[in-house]
């Protein structure tokens, strides 16, 4: 009998740890921390989470997400989505809002699908994201548009070329990328021609980042080919450039980056050269789609 009792308390020990492990929540913090234990307590501005080790206090500001059920298995890929605010219920049903109070028994959501104010009990709540998120970048490639102007000095003073080129970005971790610029025009008026074919490789460095907003600094190399008989440019020659500049991400298009840059920039076509210090180039203005 003693022989029997003896793996049946230990079955029942174990099913008691298994039934707290399954009752424990889950908390993603915006700094990609997970913590699990069990919340004893909501406060105006924190939640209280009682883990194996510590009693520990949570700003909501810095959490991402709260699973209750452990429902989410990839908290990585589940931080990397755009910025939405999302109550996941136990029945199925997505609400996106506001939570404007929140409490052991109910959490009231001000309905972003114009619902009105909801109040949901604590108990009926999957998981929740938080209302803001950081944009994750490593391996996503872009293709995209540049808007950019070359300047060069010719016998009749600075000669200007805005360009639009074709631009393939990748980035090889979340804050190192790299950028392919392509550039070709051919035209003809008032019996004078233009071409112009210009490739620019750049590489940058994020250096910060504001939930979905991408600060960043680098330099470029680029081979430029230009023939224009109005001005008497002709030749190939390099170029060389820094910059500095940021991307912004949005919600509702979380695929696309729009990006505005300053720089300066320094390049030479056979015997003309010219160096620039502007707020509106190199580029002024791009766009990415990211996949």
């Amino acid at each position: 009998m003693k022989k029997l009792f003896k793996p049946i308390l230990f079955s029942i020990i174990s099913i008691f740890f298994l039934a707290l492990n399954l009752t424990a929540e889950t908390i993603v913090l915006e700094n990609e921390e997970v913590y699990q234990g069990t919340i004893t307590k909501y406060n105006k501005d924190s939640i209280t989470l009682e883990t194996d080790s510590e009693s520990k206090e949570i700003p909501y500001m810095e959490i991402h997400l709260i699973d209750y059920l452990g429902s989410v298995k990839d908290y990585q890929n589940e931080i990397s989505k755009p910025n939405v605010f999302t109550i996941y219920l136990k029945n199925g049903e997505v609400i996106e809002g506001t939570i404007t109070q929140f409490s052991n028994e109910f959490i009231t959501v001000e309905s972003a699908a114009g619902h009105g104010v909801l109040q949901l009990p604590t108990a009926s709540i999957n998981f929740i994201t938080a209302i803001k998120s950081r944009m994750k970048m490593d391996q996503r490639n872009g293709i995209g548009y540049v808007q950019k102007k070359s300047t060069l000095n010719s016998a009749g003073g600075i000669t200007n070329y805005a360009s639009d080129q074709l631009s393939y970005k990748m980035f090889f971790d979340n804050n190192l990328f790299g950028n392919v610029l392509l550039a070709y025009g051919n035209a003809s008026y008032a019996g004078a021609d233009l071409s112009i074919f210009a490739v620019d490789y750049r590489m940058g460095l994020v250096f910060d980042q504001v939930q979905d907003i991408l600060l960043y600094y680098g330099g470029s190399i680029g081979y430029l080919q230009i023939n224009d008989s109005a001005s008497g440019v002709k030749g190939t020659g390099t170029s060389l450039g820094a910059f500095i500049g940021v991307e912004m991400f949005f919600s509702t298009l979380p695929n696309f980056g729009f990006t505005g840059e300053i720089g300066y920039r320094i390049q030479k076509a056979g015997n003309y050269d010219a160096s620039d210090l502007s707020l509106s180039t190199f580029p002024s203005f791009s766009v990415h789609y990211y996949f």
